[in-house]
């Protein structure tokens, strides 16, 4: 069974852990950024153009030889027809000729390859997503998911955490998530996206081509539900879904054959035996977080605080006052409005989209400085240096002005763009741990991340400690100290990058240094005066 060898396959690969995905770091990683997409396109048109031809050139050769076939049925029929065939000579030379010499090179224009459409698919397969691209969309779907609370069959019907689009999955899409699923041993969400493939299948007015080629077929899907419903020590509904994979298929040994194991295993066992659980998943629930939505309440204190023109942290801004949100005063959470204009948002994208790499992760306190891209931060970025053309020039000059903030003394710029389900996991930005904190090494007293578009839904910036979600807002900046005021974390600063739901999200990250704030920023108690401050705090105290 074609199929079924083609999952078994796909499980082999399955089995690679995450860790084996930070080997191709190089790699395109097509699903972690939009950016890749028109190119993934503009791909498949020419292997399509290619196909086209091949089909073309396959059937004119059909052609060729059918009109061989027509003409030997012909000849063949005048021999039978002449009672004297072989009398003549020539007759005879001419059929011995031909036997001998004609299906000769009728056997090497069958082998003959069909033009050189073979040839430029062959050149174009490296240019393809790779088996990891498939594992980070799969991880982004399952997370988006998992971090919006949505089902398998909306999902797979386009209903996206409460918004229908005019897009569906397809049996074998679905499938495909329920086998990756089935190889990380979440059992409970496999099944799910195995029974929606089995509705989708049923619901189906056409096949795609692939499924044309290898499946799958309901038996298949039944067999699988079978095979997952087990796991779960479901064994009535395991002798089910196999009852219905014999009926469909009543002469697949294997099928049988696993069936047969079934029921006698499902007589020796105990009716009480309880039903397996899925591994733990109270990491996940930490790091996929359920109010990226936004939905859910927030502490009181927050809800009473306000906006303001800004004029207080630059002589500039008794000019160009800023509006800045008040999102939270511990951890200090700010909103600054009208940060960067829509053409300079335009400018940064576009100069960035043919650079763009698989955003890494490093651990400051490690010896080994060597990145790694990792499976908790999905998305591409590229660095600028604060100086690298006037339009960053301009953005440091007036963040500068917002915070109050000395920006000689920040990393550069990161812009980052989010493809499928983009997302990274709950962390903290400042770099050093308590062990290694004040012995002169610098540390991210600050975040600024710059909203570079709209996003249409999801993408949000989640602060689980005080339950706060910020949604993108185009030419916004969020900014929020990581660092309390005597220089150590900030636990109220954890947050997570919410995953996509649908759109492209564009950010650009600054983080401000620590050493070089002494002046601007210096550590005080809760009870300094404002006079003691020159950074945005100057806001509230």
């Amino acid at each position: 069974m074609l199929f079924w060898r083609l999952v078994l396959l796909g499980m082999l690969f399955l089995s690679l852990s995450f860790g084996q995905l930070r080997e191709n770091d190089a790699q395109q990683r097509f699903s972690r950024s939009v950016v890749n997409m028109d190119d993934m396109l503009n791909l498949e048109d020419d292997l399509v153009t290619n196909v086209e031809k091949l089909a073309e050139a396959l059937s004119r050769k059909a052609k060729t030889i059918k009109w061989g076939v027509f003409k030997m049925m012909k000849r063949r029929q005048e021999y039978k027809s002449s009672r004297k065939l072989f009398a003549n000579p020539i007759d005879t030379f001419s059929l011995i000729r031909h036997m001998q010499s004609d299906w000769l090179m009728w056997l090497k224009y069958l082998e003959m390859p069909v033009g050189q459409e073979l040839a430029v698919l062959n050149s174009r397969m490296p240019l393809l997503p790779k088996y990891f691209d498939f594992i980070d969309a799969a991880e982004g779907i399952r997370k988006m998911q998992a971090t919006y609370q949505m089902f398998s069959a909306d999902i797979a019907n386009g209903l996206l955490d409460g918004v229908q689009y005019n897009s569906s999955l397809k049996p074998i899409d679905c499938l495909a998530i329920g086998l990756h699923l089935m190889n990380n041993s979440r059992w409970y969400a496999a099944e799910q996206w195995i029974s929606v493939s089995i509705e989708a299948y049923d619901q189906k007015s056409s096949q795609t081509e692939m499924e044309l080629l290898r499946g799958p077929k309901m038996a298949d899907l039944c067999r699988i539900l079978g095979q997952v419903q087990m796991k779960q020590r479901n064994h009535e509904g395991a002798l089910q879904a196999y009852q219905v994979a014999l009926k469909l298929s009543p002469h697949d040994p294997e099928i049988y054959e696993e069936y047969r194991i079934l029921e006698k295993r499902d007589l020796t066992l105990s009716d009480i035996e309880p039903m397996a659980q899925d591994e733990d998943n109270s990491h996940e629930r930490l790091v996929l977080p359920p109010c990226c939505s936004g939905r859910c309440a927030v502490p009181r204190n927050l809800s009473s605080l306000y906006c303001v023109y800004n004029h207080v942290t630059s002589p500039f801004l008794q000019l160009a006052p800023i509006k800045t949100e008040i999102l939270s005063v511990d951890p200090f959470v700010l909103l600054l409005h009208d940060m960067i204009s829509q053409k300079e948002s335009t400018l940064i994208r576009n100069s960035s989209k043919e650079h763009m790499l698989p955003s890494a992760t490093t651990d400051p306190d490690s010896s080994d400085t060597e990145t790694q891209v990792d499976t908790y931060r999905t998305s591409k970025s590229v660095w600028y240096s604060s100086d690298f053309n006037d339009t960053t020039k301009k953005i440091t000059e007036r963040l500068g002005d917002a915070t109050g903030l000395d920006t000689n003394f920040t990393e550069f710029y990161q812009v980052i763009n989010y493809g499928l389900g983009g997302f990274f996991e709950t962390h903290l930005d400042m770099l050093l741990s308590e062990k290694n904190r004040f012995n002169g090494t610098r540390d991210r007293i600050a975040t600024t991340l710059f909203y570079l578009n709209e996003v249409r839904q999801g993408g949000g910036t989640y602060f689980p400690r005080i339950n706060l979600t910020v949604f993108p807002q185009p030419g916004s900046a969020l900014f929020w100290y990581n660092l309390d005021t005597n220089g150590n974390d900030h636990m109220g600063s954890l947050h997570t990058g919410c995953p996509v739901i649908v759109g492209s999200k564009w950010v650009m990250s600054k983080w401000i240094n620590d050493m070089g704030q002494e002046f601007t920023r210096p550590c005080i108690d809760s009870s300094s005066s404002s006079k003691e401050v020159l950074s945005a705090e100057r806001l509230i105290i």
